[in-house]
């Protein structure tokens, strides 16, 4: 049965026997770790309001980690296409409509309002982006008047008596569109709609403005936000570079995921008193932070290689060793695997808005990669005598084109080993330059995080 706006709050066979599926491959895109699940209420009400960072993965991301079929608000111009329009609906999608969509067409969100009303009844959860708009930035922009319009006029319409709790969620990408990228989401306390009922009966503005300016203030708790314009960049980077050291200071035993989080939100919170407090010297860090930066893509180096610093050579000979050992089981996966992991990056290579390419990946990725395996499954029986080889090759197929991405990620890693290491051996300026101005920087932080 297809779904349709009309019954998208009911369950759908096609739409359940999907989703594993859906979440499996977000969560391969995207190595996920999930934080404060606990935080959701059980049997309640519920409106999901999660930082708005990654186009449709930040959508995705909510759907992989809760055990309902929530429905999301989305803008409407991406509803334009009927073909799309109806995928869109099929995920569960709700469109919102906007002023720039045309005056005519504001008219339609009494609709989906009133729909979101059954959508709430059901108790799958509602999702609404309160940013209204994705962009790739650490840092919660001002939020839009629908969350708290659609969760009061809901609430309004029965008698005040859904006591809907809003869950905001902070999603961390440590990159928007990199295969096997980290993605850390952070489920935060439960707000009450009912603690804003008699502001919102007395002054309805206010209590929705009220309700509006608690979410972002809880919000802000729960993602990496960075208040700061001036020393944005700063922060930013940062953030990653004391990372390490910062951890050690707190005592935690690694650099996993809670841990990273904690850490870097107490490094933002310590620049942001010292930035307020001692101007002149935030200016002189921002300025060798940036030269740091600036040198880095000279070199074409990344923070983890200065911040290890040395790479012994018997290491690095250990790697080579272990990667030629294993470059039969690379060379088998990679060509194997070469097109369906190359079509993606292919197609989305003219995409300008980098917050919308991980997002087509993934759904080419959904399509691609399941007709793939079967053709080569048919070849492989075509090919094999044996019953047992066939079904070994198609298990392995997967496998090896997934070793085959982090073992050239490994070498690419090896590669710039080597070329720190000469780099060393033969004094390169740009290196000690580099080097002593990391230096700086983390000293200048160890005083900083002292006195915070």
């Amino acid at each position: 049965m297809a779904i349709s706006r009309d019954t998208i709050e009911k369950k759908n066979w096609g739409y359940t026997l999907l989703r594993p599926y859906v979440d499996f491959v977000t969560k391969t895109y995207f190595r996920t770790t999930v934080h404060n699940l606990h935080h959701i209420p059980k049997n309640d009400i519920i409106i999901f309001a999660p930082n708005h960072q990654n186009a449709l993965m930040d959508a995705l991301a909510i759907l992989a980690t809760v055990k309902t079929e929530p429905v999301f608000l989305a803008r409407a111009d991406i509803f334009k296409k009927k073909s799309i329009a109806k995928i869109l609906t099929f995920l569960k999608i709700l469109p919102i409509y906007r002023i720039r969509d045309g005056k005519e067409s504001l008219k339609n969100n009494d609709q989906i309002f009133q729909k979101t009303i059954d959508v709430l009844k059901k108790k799958n959860g509602l999702v609404i982006l309160p940013e209204g708009n994705h962009a790739g930035l650490r840092k919660l922009r001002t939020l839009k008047k629908g969350i708290s319009r659609i969760a009061f006029e809901a609430e309004e319409a029965n008698d005040f008596t859904l006591n809907i709790k809003i869950v905001p969620v902070g999603l961390d990408w440590t990159h928007y569109s990199n295969f096997q990228s980290r993605l850390f989401i952070n489920y935060g306390k439960p707000i009450p709609v009912s603690d804003y009922y008699e502001e919102y009966k007395s002054n309805p503005p206010r209590g929705m403005n009220l309700l509006r300016e608690s979410i972002a203030k809880e919000l802000k708790k729960y993602m990496i936000h960075i208040e700061s314009n001036k020393y944005y960049e700063m922060f930013n980077q940062l953030r990653y570079l004391y990372l390490p050291h910062m951890i050690k200071k707190m005592g935690l035993k690694n650099n996993n995921q809670p841990n990273n989080f904690y850490a870097q939100k107490k490094i933002i919170n310590d620049l942001n008193q010292f930035t307020e407090k001692k101007p002149t010297e935030a200016k002189s860090l921002n300025t060798i932070t940036l030269k740091y930066v600036h040198l880095l893509k000279e070199l074409n180096f990344r923070h983890w290689v200065i911040q290890k610093g040395n790479f012994s050579a018997l290491g690095l000979l250990g790697q080579l060793i272990l990667a030629i050992f294993l470059l039969p089981l690379y060379l088998y996966g990679s060509v194997l695997n070469y097109l369906p992991y190359k079509i993606p990056v292919w197609v989305t290579k003219k995409i300008k808005d980098p917050q919308f390419i991980s997002s087509f990946r993934t759904v080419i990725a959904l399509i691609l990669f399941p007709i793939y395996y079967i053709i080569m499954a048919i070849i492989g029986a075509n090919i094999f005598n044996s019953g047992w080889i066939t079904l070994a090759y198609i298990i392995t197929l997967p496998f090896t084109g997934l070793f085959a991405f982090h073992y050239y990620i490994g070498i690419k890693k090896w590669f710039t080993k080597i070329r720190f290491k000469f780099m060393q051996w033969f004094k390169n300026k740009h290196l000690l330059e580099i080097k002593k101005i990391y230096a700086q920087i983390t000293d200048e932080m160890d005083k900083i995080t002292e006195t915070n």
